[in-house]
């Protein structure tokens, strides 16, 4: 994930001091490396560092530069750690042009191949250098930077936003699925992935999606074309945006922020994992003499829905279990031939980073999933798969959740295909599948919001509360009692629907709230039905997550989710119990993004 911008002065005037203020609105999209690229003297010149866009621009003299045109970009890895190569700008081998870019490359490694092949020196693990080597030779072959950039889109597939900077001072830019922006502003022009981060620099802006093109003239001058080339009219939008919700892009709250990114982030993790990983962890798994998966709090939850996708999928059967728990109970039954699946959104959570090295030990495979690549899990565990989500700054873990769960059915549905049970023509749908779960979560986000804002209001007066569910949905219980308590530290507890009898009922009254997420097996969704009846008959504010329920005729508040594939429906229903979380914790005035005592990394066992 990253930020970038693109500044041009019709006037001349010197843009490097509006980009730095510009580029550090977006460093919650990345910091981890940074860079700027500008055209001097018929040359583009380059700089880039593996530090925040702030630190270089001290560094190396940044805001004494005079250029009235520079591209920017702040950036959290996802292909190639921090180190300057991978940086953006890159340029191709001639240095006509400079790309930037958001998201990843899902046939990554097919261009980096056929780039070697073809004798380009490729200098980073970057994935979006191989996109500046393929517009150099389509600007070989045509001479025009709108013509190049236009040929080259249909060869790149995946989750993208791309900027150019051609030596001529042509900007072409392009997304293929979350839109960016064109602000104008007196003799100022810019290129965002963000409206927030317009603020005071422009008053009007506007949108480009993603069957078209933005280009930018070296005079200055803005033009639209489709992806035939032809000229598209866009209407100009006023910039209506609050100072108060600039440093969170645009949100009252990270948190707010980050669960609507989830319809983004989820092909930002499908574009990110590469294949070759992808079948040696199918492999791993498939040839072991037993799976086990580790993680905490939010991590162990995305773990056990795992462990019905591998059931289910693959006939394989793990164990899920803390890794506060395993170091004590279970390591020493762990050794060669098993292999032990960590999670952690981290990296760097103390438990599991101790329950890996304790497994490694004992000859154990590690398979590491996290969303920090620069992280020490990367580096303890056999192979990794990125999560790929982006910085996640509230400490409540939202869209690392669904994206870890994607990640997750996706490494199921590879085992899947190796033991025969997942035709490989549905493998090759997964792409399409996740580009339609993306739209639905876009296309409901509001609407679902309202009602979780609704329901919220319906339980916040409770003192405590149970969340409940059954089958590949109990973990989504779990998660839900989790993002509760953490937000707003309202008591829940998740129970399996079926232990609801065995003791929790006995507390219900109309202090206690139950919210039930309704299962996706019929049988248990019939016999759910009949606890919402009978917990709302003994007081208790009722609150029903349903996808196919219709006409329920029962004293509760229902928040209705969308209805998608069964092995996506915990990415869907994920959703509504993390808007409800936080309208709780919004009613009743919490710190949202930082709840008490509660850190984004544990990196030490109480």
């Amino acid at each position: 994930m990253g930020g970038f911008v693109y500044l041009v002065s019709t006037a001349g005037d010197s843009v490097a001091p509006v980009l730095l203020e510009v580029l550090t609105r977006m460093e919650f999209r990345g910091r981890d490396t940074s860079g700027v690229a500008w055209v001097e003297g018929g040359e583009l010149k380059v700089v880039k560092d593996s530090v925040p866009v702030g630190e270089l621009y001290a560094k190396y003299g940044l805001s004494n530069l005079r250029t009235p045109r520079i591209l920017g970009h702040t950036r959290y890895s996802t292909h190639g750690k921090a180190d300057p190569r991978n940086a953006h700008p890159h340029t191709d081998c001639r240095r006509r042009l400079a790309v930037v870019g958001d998201g990843a490359l899902r046939n990554y490694e097919e261009l980096l191949m056929e780039t070697l092949g073809r004798g380009h020196r490729v200098e980073s693990k970057s994935d979006f250098e191989v996109a500046a080597h393929v517009v150099e030779e389509l600007l070989e072959k045509y001479g025009s930077p709108i013509r190049s950039f236009l040929e080259v889109i249909p060869k790149l597939r995946g989750f993208i936003s791309l900027v150019a900077l051609f030596v001529d001072g042509t900007v072409v830019a392009y997304t293929s699925h979350q839109p960016i922006y064109i602000g104008l502003g007196g003799s100022l022009v810019a290129v965002v992935p963000t409206v927030a981060s317009l603020y005071g620099v422009v008053g009007s802006y506007y949108e480009v999606l993603s069957s078209e093109v933005a280009v930018v003239t070296p005079e200055g001058k803005v033009l639209f074309v489709d992806l035939e080339g032809r000229t598209v009219i866009k209407d100009l939008q006023p910039l209506g945006i609050s100072v108060d919700v600039v440093p969170k892009g645009g949100y009252p709250h990270h948190m707010l922020r980050e669960i609507y990114e989830v319809p983004y982030s989820i092909l930002r993790t499908a574009s990110a994992v590469q294949l070759k990983y992808l079948e040696i962890a199918s492999k791993m798994i498939l040839q072991s003499r037993r799976t086990v998966v580790i993680a905490n709090g939010t991590s162990l939850h995305a773990g056990m829905v795992f462990s019905y996708h591998l059931a289910e999928l693959a006939g394989v059967t793990p164990l899920v279990v803390s890794s506060s728990e395993f170091p004590l109970y279970y390591v020493d039954n762990v050794g060669v031939g098993d292999v032990v699946v960590a999670i952690s959104q981290s990296g760097e959570t103390s438990e599991v980073l101790k329950s890996v090295y304790e497994a490694r030990l004992r000859g154990a495979t590690v398979i590491g999933l996290t969303n920090n690549i620069n992280s020490r899990l990367t580096r303890f565990s056999n192979i990794y798969l990125p999560i790929a989500a982006g910085p996640e700054l509230a400490v409540p873990a939202t869209k690392t959740f669904t994206s870890t769960l994607v990640l997750l059915y996706t490494l199921a549905k590879y085992v899947g295909v190796s033991v025969g049970r997942v035709d490989r023509v549905e493998l090759r749908g997964l792409w399409e599948e996740l580009e339609e779960l993306s739209r639905t979560l876009l296309s409901s986000l509001d609407y679902v919001s309202s009602q979780a804002r609704e329901a919220a209001e319906h339980v916040s007066s409770c003192t405590s509360g149970y969340v409940v569910s059954r089958g590949i949905t109990y973990p989504l219980a779990l998660e839900g009692a989790l993002k509760i308590k953490e937000s707003s530290y309202l008591h829940a507890e998740g129970v399996e629907g079926g232990e609801l009898r065995h003791g929790p009922i006995s507390i219900l009254d109309k202090n206690v709230f139950t919210l039930f997420i309704e299962p996706l097996e019929r049988s248990a969704a019939t016999d759910m039905l009949n606890l919402v009846a009978e917990s709302a008959s003994y007081g208790s504010p009722v609150v029903l997550v349903s996808h196919s329920l219709e006409g329920v005729d029962l004293p509760v508040k229902v928040v209705r989710a969308p209805k998608v594939g069964r092995h996506l429906m915990p990415v869907v229903l994920a959703v509504p119990l993390q808007l409800l979380a936080y309208w709780l914790a919004v009613r009743r005035g919490v710190d949202v993004d930082r709840p008490r005592r509660l850190v984004k990394v544990v990196s030490g066992a109480t």
